[in-house]
This record gives structure tokens, C-alpha cells and sequence, in this order.
């Protein structure tokens, strides 16, 4: 009897195996139709009722376009959700849900209103801090990275609330041009899903699966001449918390789990610091600038990296395929690094890396200030050689 129950149990294992990949080729595909199809709904919608980007002095488009493609994200994330729930070992999905309504809905109304900062921020900590009931999303250890072990319980919860407020910002900012924080986002998630997968969290690789998809979808309209839609504060919001969350969860497990990835736990910081380069390097880069020159951290301007790009000559779909192209070579590039140097090593290779990216966008950069501060820095130079 044990015999033929075990034989029956095998039968089954054997054919939900063969099922498996078909499962997520199905989240993935009726992710991507759905947003496909729903994102000229939105944009008819948001035209007829005058919920349009307005062009100013910022803008590089000369047209109104509508910008709630966001939309379509949380719709996305409503749906994966919903169909991966058989995979939701944790329980997490409840909070997930809560966590990325919060923040959909800030956007949305910052996108119809234009909040204040402050309205803004208070918005994302709430969304943040429902992420902090379930440890899945919690740095509860560096791992002896830094020489840091295991973090106290408020340590924890303030240092894990920063980071994914300032990852949630960081993706807000460089939603700048055309495609950027979509190819940036399919990035981040590939290398996610590829991780998630070989570490067998499937709950996850799906939700990384619907954000290539979702965003797939979205990038055929926001590239288009006629048909163009931006993602808004309401796309990006969510896009970021989506990958900050995901982040998370790489960051909260232990020392066991990346043996399959071939690499040492502690160097994880600095392999996850390369797959987000672009967005992080931006938002310390701006934000250190602001605060040298004295203005608010919140005052937009036209000093991130797209629009330097964008300046030298590159049209927004040039600019934002290069720059993704870019931060997926300094990814895979860390990978490759860490699993051959120790942490200190990979650590000065990371730091080199961002220091050479902040000296090339300097040289590249033709605006005003930076001109004037190389004209600065050139005849201080002839003085003290001549």
C-alpha cells in the first residue's frame, strides 16, 4: 500500500513539475496582454479628462501627454498577487497589497495634484512602515559585512525604512526622460528573477517576472510619437517599492541560501548596490550637489544624469538605452568581481566605480554651474603648475 501511495505521490510531483514552467510563462504573459491593452484605455481616459503632464521650463516634451501609466502597474501587481497566492508560503501577499495601494494612491493623487513634499513623504512612510510587520523585509544582519552581524530590532526597522524610502526616491528621480525608469526597472528584476529562481522563491521570481512584463508592455507606449503615455509619480512610486521590497527580501536571508549563487553572503550589499548603480548613484549624486549649493533636497532641477545625457546630443531613447546598458555591464561586471575577490577588494573595485561615473558625468555635464566650476578648476590648475 505504501508502495503504490508513494508511487502516486511521485506521479503528482512529476506532473506539477511539468506544469511549473508554464505557470509563470501564464503570470507573465497575461501580465504583459492585460497592461498592453489597458494602457490606451487609461491614456483615452486621462485625455478626456484633461489628466495630462503639463510641459514647463523642466520638460522635454512641447506637447501635454497623459501621465498615469502607473495604472497599469498596480493593476499588474494586483493580478500576480492574486494568481501566485499558491506560492505565498510566508504570507505575505496581504501586506504586499497594502504596502503598494498606499503608495499607488499617493502618486495618483500627486499626479492629479501635485503634493507637497511633505504630503508625499508621509504617504511612502506609511506604505514603507506596513512593510516593517513582516521580517521578510527587514535587514535583520549585515553578515559580517563592514564587520556588521546582526542588527538590533529599531536598528533594523530604521535602517531597512531608509533604504527603501530612499531606493522609492531614487527610481521617482530618475523618471526623467522617455523609457529610462522602465528599462532601468526590467534591469533590477532580471537580475532578480535570476536570483529568486536559483534560490527557489517563486512568490518572488513571479512578481519579478510581472514587473519585466508590466513594464515590457509600458515601454511600447511611452516610446511611442503618438500614442505616448508617461508612468507618473503613480508608476514609479510603485516600481520603486515593488524592486525595494524585493531587495529586501535578497537582504533578510541568511548565509545558506546564496551557496547555490556562488558567492559569499557578505559581499550580497555590494552585488545589490551594482544592480541598482544608475538609480542610487543619481539620487546621492543630486542630492549631494543640492546640498553643497544649499537648496532643498525636494527642488527639482535639471542636474540628473538623463538630463546630462540628453544634453550631449542623445535623444531620450539613445540616452535611456545607454544608460541601461551601462548599469547592466557594472552589474554583471560585480557579480563576476565578487565572486573572485574578498569584500574588501570588491568593496574598492564598487567605490572606483562609482567615483570614475561621477568624473565622466562631470566632464560631460554642460550645464551652467558645472561649466563655471571647470573654468574654476582649469585656472587653478595653470596657477599651480605655471
Amino acid at each position: 500500500m505504501n508502495t503504490i501511495e508513494e508511487k502516486n505521490m511521485e506521479l503528482l510531483t512529476s506532473l506539477n513539475a511539468s506544469n511549473f514552467p508554464f505557470k509563470f510563462l501564464f503570470i507573465f504573459m497575461v501580465v504583459f496582454l492585460v497592461s498592453f491593452f489597458i494602457i490606451p484605455k487609461i491614456r483615452s481616459i486621462s485625455l478626456y479628462l484633461n489628466l495630462t503632464d503639463q510641459p514647463n521650463n523642466r520638460s522635454s516634451h512641447t506637447h501635454v501627454v497623459p501621465s498615469f501609466g502607473g495604472v497599469s502597474f498596480y493593476i499588474s501587481y494586483l493580478l500576480v498577487l492574486f494568481f501566485s497566492q499558491s506560492l505565498d508560503d510566508n504570507h505575505v501577499s496581504l501586506t504586499l497589497i497594502v504596502s503598494i495601494s498606499i503608495l499607488f494612491f499617493t502618486g495618483f493623487l500627486d499626479d492629479l495634484k501635485n503634493l507637497s513634499p511633505k504630503f508625499k513623504l508621509i504617504g511612502q512612510i506609511l506604505g514603507v512602515a506596513v512593510l516593517m510587520f513582516q521580517p521578510d523585509f527587514r535587514i535583520l544582519s549585515l553578515h559580517g559585512f563592514l564587520g556588521v552581524y546582526e542588527l538590533p530590532f529599531l536598528l533594523s526597522i530604521s535602517i531597512s525604512m531608509l533604504f527603501l524610502l530612499s531606493l522609492i526616491n531614487a527610481f521617482n528621480l530618475i523618471d526623467g526622460i522617455d523609457g529610462l525608469t522602465g528599462i532601468t526597472g526590467i534591469i533590477v528584476a532580471s537580475f532578480y528573477s535570476f536570483m529568486f529562481f536559483k534560490l527557489d522563491f517563486f512568490f518572488y521570481f513571479s512578481i519579478c517576472l510581472a514587473t519585466i512584463a508590466t513594464l515590457l508592455a509600458f515601454l511600447r507606449f511611452n516610446f511611442s510619437k503618438t500614442k505616448k503615455i508617461f508612468m507618473g509619480d503613480t508608476g514609479s512610486l510603485v516600481v520603486g517599492l515593488v524592486l525595494g521590497l524585493l531587495t529586501l527580501k535578497l537582504l533578510s536571508l541568511g548565509n545558506q541560501s546564496y551557496q547555490v549563487l556562488s558567492f559569499n553572503r557578505e559581499q550580497l550589499p555590494l552585488f545589490l548596490g551594482a544592480v541598482l548603480f544608475v538609480p542610487l548613484l543619481d539620487m546621492f549624486r543630486v542630492m549631494l550637489l543640492r546640498a553643497i549649493r544649499g537648496v532643498s533636497m525636494f527642488k527639482p532641477d535639471r542636474n540628473h544624469i538623463h538630463h546630462i545625457i540628453t544634453d550631449f546630443g542623445f535623444s531620450h531613447r539613445k540616452a535611456s538605452f545607454s544608460i541601461g546598458v551601462f548599469n547592466f555591464i557594472i552589474a554583471f561586471t560585480m557579480f563576476l568581481v565578487i565572486r573572485k575577490y574578498t569584500s574588501l577588494q570588491s568593496t574598492l573595485i564598487l567605490v572606483s566605480l562609482f567615483v570614475i561615473a561621477i568624473l565622466l558625468i562631470f566632464l560631460m555635464n554642460k550645464n551652467k554651474k558645472a561649466l563655471q566650476l571647470k573654468l574654476k578648476i582649469k585656472k587653478s590648475m595653470l596657477r599651480l603648475f605655471f
